[in-house]
This record gives C-alpha cells, structure tokens and sequence, in this order.
C-alpha cells in the first residue's frame, strides 16, 4: 500500500468511486476491497475501461456487515434511520405499510436504512450504524421501556419514534417531523 497523501473528496464526486477512492474511504487496503469484489460483496461497474463503485453500494455493503460508513461518504445531509422490530408478530397491513415506505425511501438520496429486529446484536448494530433516527416496532404497552433500553444503548440523544402494530399510523407523517 502507497503512503500518498490521501485525496480530498467533493461530496458531488462521491456519486461514482474509483476502487482506490472507494478503498480509502472504507480505510483498507486495496487489494481486501478487490477481494470484497471478486466475491460479489460489492457491485461494479465498469466506464470506458476504469471500474467504478456506486457509493449507494458501497453504503449498503457497510450497512449489511455492520461497518461505519466514514462520514465523507455520507453526501450532504443524508439521515441514517434506524427500524427495530421488537415483536414479531407484526400485522400484515403494517408489513405492507412498512414495505413500501422503505421501498419509497430507498428511492430517497437523503435517507439510509437498515431493518433489525431486537436481539443480542442490536447494539454493535447501534454503535457502528450510529442512526440519526429509531423507529420502534412494537405494541405500545411497553413504550418506555423500549425507549430507555434503546436509549441506553446511544450513548447520544437521537430520536426514538414508536411504531404501534396495533394502530394505524401515518408513517410519512413521521418522516415530516
């Protein structure tokens, strides 16, 4: 690996990434990025002979292996919102709510998700997602104490949203706020 003075990247350059730029990014090496490549973890494409990586895939790889994604990759004021589901049994009119608010979302620019459910590894997926914004998935009986375990798990004041699976709720209103 050279010691070159790493380039300074615009946001609006971040669209398309050499796999030099996309690898200094994610601060490895260039041959463990082509190694995520050769095994299909990262698309490329390729544009008059250079390879490039789209930097919506390059988020969804860090997403997917609970890696941070640098905040110079993050263009402008992208939120990272974070879904939690807490039961699961959740009603099917709310799955198709839910699946086409994060259909409509992906389409987004200024939004990145990721849907979990509750369980051992909620936390690595709090600290190295480091979400902007919760939605809780849940009945609403156990509000607070949802709120405050996850609240723990912050280390930071980030809006905690409820999403009852027993009631209808305007999720676009939600994103509104």
């Amino acid at each position: 690996m050279t010691h070159e003075r790493k380039q300074i990247l615009n946001p609006d350059e971040l669209v398309y990434l050499s796999l030099e730029q996309a690898a200094n990014i994610c601060c490895v090496s260039e041959e463990r990025f082509g190694k995520w490549i050769e095994k299909g973890l990262v698309p490329v494409i390729e544009v008059q002979g250079q390879k490039l990586v789209r930097s919506r895939d390059l988020i969804q790889h860090l997403i997917h292996h609970n890696i941070r994604i640098p905040e110079r990759l993050l263009q402008g004021s992208i939120k990272k919102i974070l879904f939690i589901v807490m039961e699961n049994d959740l009603p099917q009119a709310m799955t198709a709510d839910i699946i086409w608010t994060l259909y409509r979302l992906r389409q987004h620019p200024a939004y990145v998700f990721d849907f979990i459910e509750l369980d051992s590894t909620t936390e690595l997926k709090i600290i190295t997602f480091d979400p902007d914004l919760i939605f809780l998935l849940q009945h609403e009986e156990d509000t607070e104490t949802a709120r405050h375990s996850i609240s723990r798990m912050l280390g930071k004041e980030v809006p905690i949203h409820l999403f009852p699976v027993n009631r209808e709720i305007d999720i676009d209103l939600l994103f509104n706020d």
